[in-house]
């Protein structure tokens, strides 16, 4: 995501998910991508929207346009 332009920060900090979810929409995180072995493996990413909630699993270049067009804070 860096070398797409956009500002990322990784929570790899133990705690449970939940946690880090909560925890992400306290700061008011625009968008949050949950990358556990399965969406690695696949190369996509769980995605959740601050105003939208969970967004399933969706493939990292789709995030990417869907980003850009919504012209994110932190993005190119």
């Amino acid at each position: 995501m860096t070398d797409e332009g956009f500002r990322v920060q990784g929570d790899t900090l133990s705690g449970t998910l939940g946690n880090k979810i909560r925890h992400a929409e306290e700061q008011k995180i625009p968008y949050m991508f949950v990358v556990a072995d399965n969406e690695q493996e696949a190369g996509s990413v769980a995605l959740r929207s601050r105003g939208d909630g969970d967004l399933g699993p969706k493939p990292l270049d789709e995030v990417i346009h869907r980003l850009n067009e919504e012209n994110v804070p932190g993005g190119p």
